[in-house]
Parts: C-alpha cells; structure tokens; sequence
C-alpha cells in the first residue's frame, strides 16, 4: 500500500444527512442479503485467489467444529487442492507436497468424527465433509466444495454432511481453481495445477509452485489484529466494520492515492455479513459520516494507527483520508 497522503475535505452541505443516511443503507442492506446470522469466517488463500467460508456451528457443531480444529492448528496450511471436477466441484484438506520425488504426504490426523444430521443440504457453494464411502464416522481432515446442487448427496451412502458454505462472490475463485488444468499426481487422478500445461507430470518440469496451495485462518480471531488489512496482491483493504445497532460487517475496499488526497471506494458486492464483533472493528458513524480505525495492517504487519476517512461520495461508498498516525 502506497504511503498515505493525508486530506482534510470541506465540510460542505452536499455532505448531508441525507446521503450518510443512504451510503449506511446501502451497507446495511447488502449485508442482509450476503446473509443474516454469519458463523465463523475462514479466509482461505489460494495460488489462484482468496475467498472466504461460513462454518455454520449451530447447524453442525460436531463437523464444523472439526473443520475449525484443523484450521486453528494450522494443520491445512501448505495443503493444496488435490481433486476438482471441471465446473462441479473441488477438494482439498488432506495433503501437502514438498517435491516430486516424494508426492503427496498426508497431514496429521485428529480422530475421525461421528456422521452428523445438520439438516444442511449439498446446494451450490456449500462445504462438505469428505469420507470413505464405506464408512460414515470416517470423516477427518478432507473436505470439498460444491459448484452446483447435488441433494442426492444428503442420502448417499449414507450422506455426506455439509457444515458451511462460500461466501460472496468467492465461488468464482473455487470455479476457477475446478476448471484449471488437471493433472494425475500420484493416486490422484484430477489435480488442479498453476502454470502447468502437461496431463502427466515430469519431474523435470513439475513442482510445489504448480499446485493450487492453500492457507487458512480464522478471520480476525487474534485480538491483536489490525482493524483492517492491505492485501499487496489484490490491493484491495479488508476492513471489519462495527456499524453500531445495525450490526457488523467486513467490507473490502480499493484504494487510490495521488499527491493530493487517499480515496477508498466499498467494493459492496464483496461485502461478509457478520454475526458477532470481532476485535479491534472499524467503526462507522452514521452522523458525521466517518470510518475510523485503529490499525491499518499491510500484509499482517501494523503500519499506521488512528486512522479516520471521511464519507465523500453516497452514490460509491467512497471515503477520503482525513488523518492518520504512523
């Protein structure tokens, strides 16, 4: 993120009530539409793209609460994406790779948990245990990722229990990663590659960076998190917004600097309704129009504190800078 140049607007009377009334509703309702009472979020960050999941703990406990376990531990960072069905679905969760010779490795395992009646059914951009077939208290670390209804799933082979699903427009990442370019790697038949045009693999031309790796983590679980973060490589500013009585969200912003003045515009369709605070949240106020935020980290790391942006235009939900400390 480029240095910040800081701007003080005129307080004019365009700025009205009016139009902060607007640019809030218009916050408020899209994240009513993303969806009403959000679980956990996971940031899953992939070689193609980042997206984020909603573990719904109250519908299946037992499975989500798996899936939260390995995230917690770390267990699925560094694994990659293993299966895909071009269009229909993909899978990940149970290995990493280190080099060609050795192929895939199978990461640490916790026990295999119990099959669980969520009431949750196999629907487009739902996540989903995966198991033996022949096994219904089988499931462990793997899981996989619709890319279109299957209900028929809910009941095979005794069912195969969905515990969360992709928010926003993060399915477009997950087709992408299913319609990249597959590979059979060791016993796996269908692996998503990056960069790599071969149906087999040759080691002389393969490695780690061709697959699609990936790196979980709970969004803003630290309490030591920054209010919002700059993400170099989508430059897009992550930030988790408190929007007083009308709830929470996360909202990621572009960001354009020039000599004068730093301008941040909501990138609203992208928007994550939250069910609970998390720590450090931005904060909106609705009578003045500003958003003021604690930290601004760049790629995790805190570069500039006490941040304010002031509501600039309804109509884009844009913000000028209007001061900062460093």
């Amino acid at each position: 993120m480029p240095a910040l140049t800081p701007n003080m607007p005129d307080h004019t009377e365009s700025r009205s009530g009016l139009l902060r009334d607007v640019a809030l509703s218009t916050l408020i309702c899209l994240s009513i539409i993303t969806g009403a009472e959000a679980g956990t979020i996971v940031e899953v960050r992939t070689s193609l793209g980042d997206f984020y999941l909603e573990i719904d703990e109250e519908s299946a406990p037992v499975t989500g609460g798996n899936f939260l376990k390995y995230v917690r531990s770390g267990r699925y960072n560094n694994t990659f994406i293993h299966g895909a069905i071009g269009g229909s679905l993909i899978r990940g969760g149970g290995y990493t790779y280190a080099n060609c010779a050795d192929g895939p490795q199978r990461i640490d395992l916790y026990d295999s948990i119990p099959l669980e009646d969520t009431g949750l059914s196999n629907l487009n951009g739902t996540i989903v245990a995966l198991r033996p077939s022949n096994d219904v208290n089988g499931a462990t670390s793997e899981w996989f990722i619709n890319l279109g209804a299957d209900p028929g799933l809910d009941t095979q082979d005794g069912g195969y229990v969905v515990f969360g699903r992709v928010l926003g427009d993060g399915l477009d990442i997950v087709r992408e990663i299913s319609l990249a370019n597959l590979v059979r790697l060791g016993f796996f038949l269908e692996t998503p590659t990056s960069n790599y045009f071969g149906s087999a693999v040759n080691c002389q031309q393969f490695s780690r960076d061709n697959l699609i790796l990936v790196l979980m983590a709970i969004v803003n679980e630290d309490p030591l998190t920054a209010s919002a973060n700059f993400d170099v490589l989508t430059e897009l500013l992550e930030v988790n917004v408190d929007l007083g009585g009308d709830g929470f969200i996360r909202l990621p912003f572009s960001v354009a600097v020039s000599d004068q003045q730093t301008v941040i515009s909501a990138r609203l369709e992208s928007v994550v309704d939250l069910h609970q605070p998390l720590p450090n949240m931005a904060s909106y106020d609705p009578s003045n129009g500003r958003l003021t935020l604690s930290s601004i980290a760049i790629d995790g790391k805190v570069r500039y504190r006490n941040i304010v942006f002031e509501l600039s235009d309804a109509t884009s939900a844009s913000f000028v800078l209007s001061s900062f400390e460093q």
